[in-house]
């Protein structure tokens, strides 16, 4: 509790560090303090209670001149010293604060402890004590992996993933792969299924690395469209932990899941492998490889800026933080020139391209600018920004062919095809059967759209008035804890004056927002349909569909990524979905869909 009280500014780090002191003394004849409030000793017992309390919260207690990380592992409290940092940072995980300039010079600051086998046999039983099912070696795999954050939960700087990466032969800076790396705030996953898409259709063999996924885990890395198994799972995510145990490399979740991706992908023989950044761009663990054809940054806009920086020139930075020597640069049409430019020549990249100047002014017509929807309200159709962005990117890859390990040749007819692919619920449409009156079926238009924040929602309104004008929507909806939730119950309210034709859903998930939470940031809200007894996703959009039929409306799903899994499976979609066991801790240790910089317990969600 004191750890967090001083992350918050509401207690000094000396009433801490005395606090601790006091309480470890109880519990170790080991004295906290070496020499003045330094905290040199590399482990102390702690009692139960105290290594519960910690083990829950990591946290960075500023001196006079360092900076400490309390990592609690297998029962031990480390701390360990930050070197070269000031007391001047005033938040948790600023890269731009936390990092010099060259990232490989960064000190990895959390030290390798083998996860306590108790404790991992405590979060990962093996059946299921209600109905006696056993659970899969996939299931208890990929559970571990989404509690790593609990055992090593900092991530500075590229150490882990460059150990990592060398250990499993560099796959990734092999001469016979081609890779391409997407960073950007929006349209990098989107760009990134294009291009891989189009490569996949021109007959060569593609990786793909996105993040986050929707119904199941195996989602995030894909070769030629087809998921990894659960069997190759199985088979190479225990290798890469006996990599770790063995190197001592304390990955966190998002290090070991890009390790597997590269490990798959080297198994599969992939020629062509696109990646898409979790998080920023230069720290990101894709950014270990070392030549990439063609640097990809879609966008720039504020976004977690307490990690990222607060303004779009910081932003900017991270972001160029992929570009490579010798490597060429296409950015999109929303970025600041000027910086990029700049990080381009520092970095000596080879070429520096935007979408836009790549075609010449004669490409860019109307259907790429600002359309002037019914309502009023200029949109744009950002998949077709990020189509153009896509086939611009093809274009640089065919047309520079001494940048590509393998040549990369593709017919514009390929190119269309390709670019026209979306990821699921990026303004997905699917026609839904229904039955009538027991005796004839009826389609109901279903568009499943992640608008998660208010300035989505924003434009998923635009969007919906510009495509399907006059049409009657009927809206389920969900949100994480951490939106504004204000802001974005009065976008919803700009689809329907009628509180009725909404449905509130809370999914089954630690960070999702509570029905009350949404129903008081908007009380209009409180005449929707919600059930606080059944707050499940599938009778809301059971019940949705029901009305939408008989109303004929068109059926919005939309909201947090955590409820379409349970959506997509109440319409009828048929897919791959991981089970509770794996859901219910899945996010739990991570922020921002990637990485969670502290602690935290699933048991006690």
């Amino acid at each position: 509790i004191d750890a967090m009280l001083c992350h918050q500014g509401l207690l000094t780090p000396f009433y801490v560090i005395v606090t601790y002191t006091i309480l470890t003394s109880l519990a170790s004849p080991a004295s906290i303090l070496a020499s003045g409030f330094s905290l040199r000793p590399p482990q102390i017992l702690l009692m139960d209670k105290i290594t519960n309390i910690i083990a829950r919260s990591s946290r960075r207690i500023s001196t006079t001149n360092s900076i400490y990380t309390f990592s609690t592992l297998q029962s031990k409290l480390t701390c360990v010293p930050l070197q070269n940092q000031t007391k001047e940072l005033h938040h948790r995980d600023n890269f731009s604060r936390l990092f010099s300039t060259q990232s490989k010079s960064n000190e990895n600051t959390s030290i390798y402890t083998p996860p306590d086998p108790e404790r991992l046999a405590q979060l990962i039983p093996g059946m299921d004590e209600k109905t006696g099912r056993k659970y899969t070696l996939y299931e208890k795999c990929v559970r571990r992996l989404y509690i790593t954050n609990l055992f090593h939960p900092v991530k500075l700087g590229l150490q882990n993933m460059e150990e990592l990466h060398a250990a499993l032969g560099n796959p990734m800076n092999k001469s016979n792969v081609t890779v391409i790396h997407i960073a950007g705030t929006n349209g990098k996953g989107s760009v990134a299924l294009k291009v891989a898409k189009t490569l996949e259709l021109a007959g060569y063999n593609v990786g793909l690395f996105v993040s986050p996924h929707i119904a199941s885990f195996r989602e995030r890395m894909q070769v030629n469209s087809v998921p990894i198994s659960e069997a190759e799972v199985e088979t190479l995510l225990p290798q890469i932990y006996d990599i770790c145990e063995k190197g001592e490399i304390p990955a966190t979740f998002f290090e070991v899941t890009t390790a597997l991706a590269f490990s798959f992908f080297q198994k599969r023989c992939a020629d062509v492998v696109v990646l898409e950044t979790g998080l920023g761009g230069r720290l990101d663990a894709t950014n270990v490889i070392s030549s990439p054809a063609l640097c990809v940054i879609t966008s720039i806009g504020l976004e977690h800026t307490r990690i990222l920086g607060d303004t779009i020139a910081l932003i900017a930075k991270e972001k160029a933080g992929i570009m490579k020597p010798g490597s060429p640069v296409l950015v999109g049409p929303d970025v600041p020139h000027k910086v990029m430019k700049e990080c381009a020549i520092e970095k000596g990249t080879d070429e520096y391209y935007s979408s836009d100047d790549f075609f010449g002014e004669a490409k860019i017509d109307e259907k790429w600018t600002n359309i002037s929807s019914e309502n009023g309200i200029d949109f744009i159709d950002y998949d077709l920004q990020n189509a153009q962005i896509a086939r611009a990117a093809l274009k640089l890859l065919e047309s520079t062919k001494k940048y590509s390990k393998n040549t990369i040749s593709l017919t514009d007819e390929i190119i269309e095809e390709g670019i026209m692919h979306r990821p699921p619920c990026r303004f997905e449409e699917i026609k839904v059967e229904t039955e009538n009156d027991g005796t004839n079926n009826q389609n109901v238009l279903v568009i499943l759209d992640v608008a998660h924040n208010p300035a989505a929602m924003v434009h998923l309104v635009s969007k919906l008035e510009h495509t399907y004008p006059g049409r009657k929507k009927r809206i389920v909806v969900g949100f994480s804890a951490d939106k504004d939730l204000v802001q974005c119950g009065s976008a919803l309210l700009a689809i329907s004056q009628d509180p009725s034709s909404f449905h509130l859903v809370e999914a089954a998930h630690p960070r999702a927002a509570k029905l009350e939470d949404i129903l008081n940031a908007e009380p209009k809200l409180r005449q929707s349909n919600f059930d606080v007894k059944d707050r499940s996703i599938t009778a809301q959009v059971k019940l949705a569909l029901k009305h939408a039929h008989e109303r004929k409306e068109i059926l919005v799903v939309c909201g947090s990524v955590f409820l379409m899994a349970e959506a997509r499976e109440a319409i009828g979609i048929d897919e791959p979905r991981d089970s509770d066991y794996i859901a219910e801790v899945a996010g739990a240790n991570l922020r921002h869909g990637q990485e969670f910089f502290g602690n935290s317990d699933p048991e006690k969600k």
